[in-house]
């Protein structure tokens, strides 16, 4: 029982150091100290650094939650809208991009480099996953065109974050718009122009990364 009850303290105490740095990495940006993270959540730094080793591990559980919380979205969303596929895709791309807004600070403030770290490869990848999954269902039901892949979608979406970034502030409108462009050039259609190439793989997409930037290979044995 002693056991159980400290397993649930360090628990609730984890989960205020999330959530504490969270607030803040919002309201300020990454530049927040430790020691104000911890007495925002009522702990001590000793507390903190026993349940984050750095700073950085900290910022990373943060992501990799948020990352995990979008995915748990998206499937409720597939849940939702099983008869129509397509409502789930670009609810999710919808509630994506109001989830990147609410977390600017944090997202903005992160490089290619992030992704070199195993658990927020891993959580990026769970994304990935999710966005084909959601379109593989639009696909199959005929309303999104056969001939993009999820990073397709994920390359528009970042264009969408972008002007939401840059002009949301003079024109509310600017981020349904993109997102309207979004859904325009991904629905099927006779007259919808052939497109070019090939859609790109994750793998494609983290090889193009700067050298230094890319995740390491493991290798067996």
């Amino acid at each position: 029982m002693e056991e159980r009850h400290l397993r649930a303290d360090a628990e609730r105490n984890r989960r205020r150091l999330l959530e504490a740095a969270q607030a803040l990495f919002r309201e300020r940006g990454l530049d927040v100290g430790v020691a104000e993270i911890a007495q925002a959540a009522g702990v001590g730094r000793g507390t903190l650094f026993r349940n984050f080793a750095c700073k950085e591990d900290l910022i990373a559980a943060i992501v990799v939650e948020r990352m995990h919380d979008a995915v748990n979205a998206g499937q409720a969303l597939l849940d939702e809208h099983g008869a129509r596929p397509e409502e789930a895709l670009f609810g999710f791309l919808a509630e994506l991009l109001g989830r990147q807004q609410v977390d600017r600070g944090l997202f903005e403030a992160l490089d290619d480099a992030w992704l070199a770290r195993d658990e927020i490869r891993a959580a990026h990848a769970d994304v990935v996953g999710m966005v084909d999954r959601l379109l593989t269902r639009a696909q199959d039901s005929g309303a999104v065109r056969p001939d993009v892949g999820a990073m397709d979608v994920l390359m528009l979406f970042k264009g969408a974050c972008a002007a939401a970034a840059a002009f949301a502030g003079a024109d509310s409108q600017m981020i349904d718009r993109h997102l309207d462009l979004i859904r325009a050039s991904l629905t099927s259609g006779s007259a919808a122009v052939p497109l070019r190439g090939h859609t790109p793989t994750l793998a494609e997409i983290e090889h193009g990364l700067p050298v230094a930037d890319r995740p390491v290979e493991r290798q067996a044995g």
